[in-house]
């Protein structure tokens, strides 16, 4: 092995273990516990809940187990520590992000190349594919997708080129990856480059070629849209070993890149003919699903499912055909018995070595697309009784809100809602519920209270310690600085100062009409000033800013908006900058004695965690 370029690695490798991300034992070995600590990002410095998601890689051949996990982390002033059991069999290293536990989708993945926790052996080596595995990650594991991670392929074919120039003998099982990230990255004349490397490797190979290497030649060049190409080396598969593996593999890879789904359906019957026990059955069974889902067909998608042995059909991939299903109102007489079947289909798998918790989850996650199937369909009692399966023996703080809502609505129009009513106080508590659900308890109570009155007091009574703890969590993040005065003429051609609204408690949304993010977040802001409009200690004021237009720009914008109020025009952008503004949207929050206490920038996507932050901290500041 060459040191300087081992050294090179472990230089670069090194770099997150002193900066943001830093763990020990320096050298870890599979087997150990690591701990880390973690300095959050921009991103996520303002979250309280930080959680650590990862990944462990090894080599390609081993991806499959690559699921993801999470780690232990707990808030630690600046910082957030933990700790990771790493396994002590086929791993060569971990793969880290970090995600806020209220708005999963606030995510520090350390621009796509996420954070690395490198394994050695007990020489003090570093563990072959611990630099490839990396890249791998990326090509063979869902992970960065389920994190909304846009894949840098060129860090890929870096990392692969520097895996096979310092462990030569991991080339064969790196080479084929390497090929397909260089399609990837799509250089000038990147099809020609790959041809030629794909033919280069496949010459080098001495006496042969083996069929995995044919087969991996064969799949890029369906990727090279070079059918004639990939048909001749499956050919060559055929010679070197008609029944085996790679045969079977071969023919797999064919019907699965056929786009004609009479053709795939034919050739998968020839197919489960010539190979009635193979292990790639599975894999084309999906394929075919995917094929008929994608083109709507779902009475011809539940046919050819039921006519597979059930241990053929995947239950996630049924799962997420039935949710997605009924979330779009769609085929829900096929989506009910896709769930159903996905449940069974489940319950028959081996159970996991990690124990009961994962496999319960996925079950009531199912249950509960089950159950809104039946509720789409008005089977109100079928689909009250799966609701109260799906959220059994779960604990109110993991419930998901969604399906709190479903319960509850199911319920009323069951008129069972007394039914479910401890149940829904009890995620009411913890603040596991939509606007939706919450406003249809209000107008169920005030119809069983008699009065508006008594419903509000009945509603603040059980959001009283959830709205309680999050303003203290929401206070911890709590600046403290004197609020630049300022007086603005407003778009209507009155004007404001800060100083006039002394002793109230000021919002400042910073936002201008070519701003993306801040038309986004305009329902959120709606929301939180209606439940303050009768408050006459609280003002909002929509600063215009950063505008490069015209003022009539701004008043033709808003003429076309339901977003009335006080909108006073920072024309100069000296109001901006004096309150720091780095980008837009932006909202300060200051308190009645003069003080900002809250600021925020950006837009998380979420309107109904905005509203209720922007309402807890104006809450929170009243009472100071």
């Amino acid at each position: 092995m060459n040191y300087w370029l081992t050294f090179l690695f472990t230089l670069i490798a090194a770099i997150p273990s002193t900066a943001q991300f830093r763990y020990v034992p320096k050298r870890p070995m599979p087997g150990e516990v690591v701990s880390f600590t973690y300095t959050p990002s921009a991103t996520l410095v303002k979250e309280t809940a930080i959680e650590g998601r990862y990944v462990r890689y090894a080599g390609p051949a081993t991806m499959r187990l690559s699921q993801p996990a999470t780690a232990t982390a707990v808030r630690q002033g600046n910082d957030v520590i933990g700790e990771i059991k790493v396994p002590k069999n086929t791993v060569s290293g971990l793969l880290m992000a970090f995600q806020s536990k209220a708005n999963p989708t606030l995510t520090d993945h350390n621009n796509g190349h996420f954070f690395p926790i490198i394994l050695y052996d007990s020489t003090g080596a570093m563990q072959p594919h611990a630099i490839g595995g990396q890249a791998s990650v990326l090509i063979r594991t869902a992970f960065p997708y389920a994190l909304n991670v846009k894949p840098d392929w060129n860090w890929a074919v870096q990392q692969y080129e520097l895996e096979i120039q310092t462990f030569p003998a991991n080339r064969p099982q790196y080479w084929a990856d390497l090929v397909a990230a260089q399609i990837r990255q799509q250089k000038p004349n990147y099809k020609k480059t790959a041809l030629a490397n794909i033919d280069t490797y496949l010459k080098s190979r001495k006496p042969a070629p083996t069929p995995d290497d044919l087969n991996n030649a064969a799949r890029l060049y369906d990727q090279l849209s070079e059918p004639a190409l990939a048909l001749a080396v499956r050919d060559r598969i055929k010679t070197v070993d008609p029944t085996g593996d790679a045969a079977q593999k071969a023919r797999a890879g064919a019907i699965r890149a056929e786009t004609n789904t009479a053709k795939k359906l034919t050739d998968y019957a020839s197919f489960t003919a010539a190979f009635p026990a193979s292990p790639y059955r599975p894999v084309l069974v999906s394929s075919l699903a995917e094929a008929y889902f994608k083109a709507g067909q779902f009475r011809e998608l539940n046919t050819f499912l039921g006519q597979q042995e059930l241990k053929n059909s995947d239950p996630a991939l049924l799962h997420s055909f039935a949710q997605q299903m009924t979330d779009e109102g769609r085929g829900i007489p096929q989506a009910d018995w896709l769930a159903d079947r996905a449940i069974v289909a489940l319950q028959q798998r081996p159970q996991p070595k990690n124990g009961d918790s994962e496999r319960l989850a996925q079950l009531r996650s199912y249950q509960a697309t089950l159950a809104y199937a039946f509720d789409q369909q008005n089977r109100l009692a079928p689909a009250l009784a799966t609701y109260r399966q799906a959220l059994e023996g779960i604990e109110p703080e993991t419930t998901e809100p969604r399906t709190n809502e479903r319960i509850w609505t199911c319920a009323v129009r069951a008129n069972r809602a007394d039914s479910v009513l401890p149940f829904i106080e009890r995620v009411v508590r913890v603040g596991r519920v939509t606007p939706r659900l919450r406003a249809s308890l209000r107008d169920w109570q005030v119809k069983k209270l008699g009065s508006v009155a008594k419903a509000d007091t009945y509603l603040a009574g059980l959001e009283v310690n959830y709205r309680a703890d999050r303003q203290a969590e929401l206070a911890e993040s709590f600046v403290n600085e004197p609020a630049p005065n300022f007086t603005l003429t407003t778009l209507d051609g009155g004007t404001v100062s800060l100083a006039s609204l002394r002793g109230k408690v000021v919002v400042l949304d910073f936002w201008a009409t070519w701003c993306g993010p801040c038309i986004a977040s305009f329902p959120a802001m709606r929301k939180a000033r209606d439940h303050f409009k009768n408050d006459p200690k609280v003002q909002f004021l929509f600063v215009n800013t950063r505008e490069g237009g015209p003022v009539s720009r701004v008043r033709s914008f808003v003429d076309k908006q339901p977003y009335t109020g006080v909108i006073p025009l920072d024309v100069s952008k000296r109001v901006s900058e004096s309150y720091g503004v780095q980008g837009l949207p932006t909202k300060v929050i200051i308190d009645p004695k003069g003080r900002v206490r809250y600021r925020s920038l950006g837009y998380s996507g979420n309107a109904d965690a905005t509203a209720e932050e922007i309402t807890l901290v104006i809450e929170a500041l009243k009472q100071q």
